[in-house]
């Protein structure tokens, strides 16, 4: 089984903004790939507007220098979610991953910095009807986390995925009186850690 490497590690803006439009260029068109999430058109749209602020940046101006800064996480927020999108779509297959512009992880000592498994994870009513509130305790090396709902314990079906670099996430429009199911992965700055044990609620 392979898994998806980021590859931004070690690279400079340029850099990055290059790596991200040679990812894009791939996955547009790309029979594996027909949904991406997020939209290669709003990757593409960070990508750009990360190139504006770089260049307008040169000069050394602080609050310029700093636009920059919150452009670039950004994009590589969105470039962690696209990297989620290619795992699961490729079925874990290295040539379909290689297809997407993404790179394949390898074996290396040590290891890559893969996030911890997600615990204690609780779901609750959320602030109106309809909507489903989870909590969990911080993973060990997480960057960010991914949140799942599904009708379904298998998850063979994904009702809501949100992303978010905190631990708690809500979501809405759900159906009162139906039971969900709710599983957290987190991601680390090179892999995803297990995903949690899933737990179930009955929307409000």
């Amino acid at each position: 089984m392979s898994k998806v490497k980021i590859g931004f590690s070690g690279l400079n803006v340029p850099e990055q903004i290059e790596r991200t439009r040679l990812i894009t260029g791939k996955m547009d068109g790309n029979a594996l790939y027909v949904t991406p999430v997020p939209a290669l058109v709003d990757v593409n749209k960070a990508a750009d507007d990360l190139e504006d602020a770089y260049n307008a940046s040169r000069g050394r101006d602080k609050v310029k220098t700093a636009e920059m800064r919150l452009r670039r996480k950004e994009l590589l927020f969105l470039i962690g979610q696209l990297s989620v999108y290619v795992q699961q779509a490729s079925g874990a297959d290295g040539e379909k991953i290689l297809s997407s512009g993404f790179d394949v992880a390898k074996t290396k000592t040590p290891k890559p910095v893969v996030a911890g498994e997600v615990h204690n994870l609780r779901v609750d009513d959320g602030t109106t009807s309809g909507r489903i509130k989870a909590e969990w305790d911080k993973a060990t090396d997480a960057v960010m986390y991914m949140v799942e709902v599904s009708k379904l314990a298998d998850f063979s079906t994904i009702d809501k995925r949100g992303f978010t670099t905190k631990t708690q996430k809500e979501h809405g429009g759900f159906a009162p009186g139906t039971k969900y199911w709710v599983r957290i992965t987190a991601l680390g700055r090179e892999e995803a850690g297990t995903v949690s044990e899933p737990v179930s609620i009955i929307a409000r």
